[in-house]
């Protein structure tokens, strides 16, 4: 009897967790993306719409584009050098005057990013580059060019005592000269 009873409620318990493994949804790598859209205008089924800052509503009037391209509740497209078209159904107007495919181009960057991420689990390339000089290299560069300006200014300083303190002969004046020419030239 014991028995019998033990095995019903393991039968219903088994039962019920079956149950309810079936009915509940799983989630386990799905997100919700919420999509943005570009401004714009598009038409499905014959009804022209109009995107700003988001929101979707139905267009009630013309308006006009940033490159002066005006847009027409009856679905017309009429550019700034008179070209007068009709908008096809499923198609998208931007705010350039480019028709575009709705599906595809009036995606705001963002919601593209998301939705790459959500389909193949591409997060995007991070590159970080190390500093490209260390500080201490930078201070021991910093050094070594003041010592050679420090330098630079002695050389400059004793060639000036030597011209005063030996009187210039004709001897001198082409050695000078030939050493002048191999040195490089001084910098600004």
């Amino acid at each position: 009897m014991l028995r019998t009873t033990i095995l019903g409620f393991l039968a219903v318990f088994c039962l019920n967790t079956a149950a309810s493994a079936q009915t509940q949804p799983t989630t386990q790598g799905q997100q919700a993306v919420r999509v943005s859209l570009k401004d714009g205008a598009f038409r499905r089924k014959g009804v022209m719409m109009r995107i700003q800052s988001g929101k979707i509503t139905r267009l009630t009037s013309s308006f006009q584009l940033t490159n002066g391209t005006t847009v027409y509740p009856d679905g017309h497209v009429v550019t700034t050098n008179g070209t007068r078209q009709q908008l096809p159904d499923g198609r998208a107007i931007n705010m350039q005057g480019e028709i575009v495919g709705l599906s595809d181009d009036m995606l705001t960057a963002a919601t593209i990013q998301q939705l790459d991420q959500m389909v193949t689990g591409y997060t995007g390339t991070v590159i970080s580059l190390p500093n490209a000089v260390p500080a201490e290299a930078a201070t021991a560069l910093q050094r070594l060019e003041r010592k050679a300006a420090l330098l630079e200014q002695l050389t400059d300083r004793l060639a000036q005592r030597t011209a005063q303190a030996v009187p210039a002969s004709p001897e001198a004046a082409s050695l000078d000269a030939q050493i002048n020419a191999l040195a490089p030239p001084a910098k600004p």
